[in-house]
């Protein structure tokens, strides 16, 4: 799975570095906050994934929207609001096990509905995707972005605590506040050392179906998340990655002739 990262990471920093750089960070606080919730190491482990591969879908955004300076349009912002789902169908036809496609495709949604692309409640989204939609939104207030200076983690957590239970879900903020207070350098990314509460406390909030791993014929399945046995055909594996790099310059030479 990392080889595969890795691709898709080259192919968005070829147009925009800074969009690699925010995938990694904001997988860290995820991942931090997964722990302290007391997620399952599987859940977890899918949730690194996904948020490696959150914003992959802006490659097909153009660079003069990512990096604009000013406030975006209505259109612009409508351009923008594509990616989860783009990036879900980059990804889909790879078969990745469990969740990670669908981790992606719902990290914009927020509890009361009003996120995108398709407007789902609180009860209808995956646990992991609030946690990486909090955990987006934290990383992005702490960040410089074209349009503004970076707001710094009181801002963020500020925003996180006074939209609890309206966009972001309870559970997932007072998690991160917890762990702020407790670890603050885990929102930073050291995520090694963290507290962790039994994960029994979880049993009210929504589950997710483990999908069991599919290996190569005749070979054994060392583990899930090996590139091998993502999928069952490994010439489709580098027809669709080839696909993608490809579909990266062409995006590139085109933002750059236009």
């Amino acid at each position: 799975m990392e080889a595969i990262i890795q691709v898709m990471e080259s192919t968005i920093g070829a147009r925009d570095p800074y969009t690699v750089d925010h995938q990694q960070r904001t997988t860290h606080i995820a991942v931090a906050i997964a722990q302290r919730m007391g997620l399952s190491e599987a859940r977890i482990e899918e949730l690194h994934v996904a948020g490696s591969l959150h914003d992959l879908g802006k490659i097909a955004v153009p660079n003069e929207i990512l990096s604009k300076p000013g406030k975006l349009t209505d259109l612009e912002f409508a351009i923008i609001k594509t990616h989860p789902q783009v990036a879900y169908n980059i990804l889909k036809p790879l078969e990745i096990p469990g969740q990670v496609t669908q981790i992606i495709m719902q990290h914009h949604e927020r509890i009361n509905g009003s996120g995108y692309p398709h407007g789902l409640e609180s009860r209808e989204i995956l646990l992991e995707a609030k946690i990486l939609g909090v955990a987006d939104v934290v990383e992005a207030m702490c960040s410089h972005r074209p349009y503004r200076p970076a707001l710094g983690i009181d801002k963020a957590l500020e925003e996180i605590s006074q939209k609890r239970g309206v966009l972001y879900d309870p559970e997932v903020v007072d998690s991160c506040l917890l762990l702020y207070q407790e670890t603050p350098t885990a929102l930073m990314g050291e995520v090694c050392q963290i507290a962790r509460r039994p994960s029994e406390a979880l049993e009210s909030l929504p589950e997710k179906i483990d999908k069991p791993a599919r290996g190569l014929p005749g070979e054994e399945n060392p583990g899930r998340w090996r590139w091998q046995n993502l999928v069952t055909d490994q010439s489709r594996l580098a027809m669709h990655i080839a696909t993608g790099v490809a579909l990266g310059f062409c995006l590139v030479y085109v933002s750059r002739h236009l």
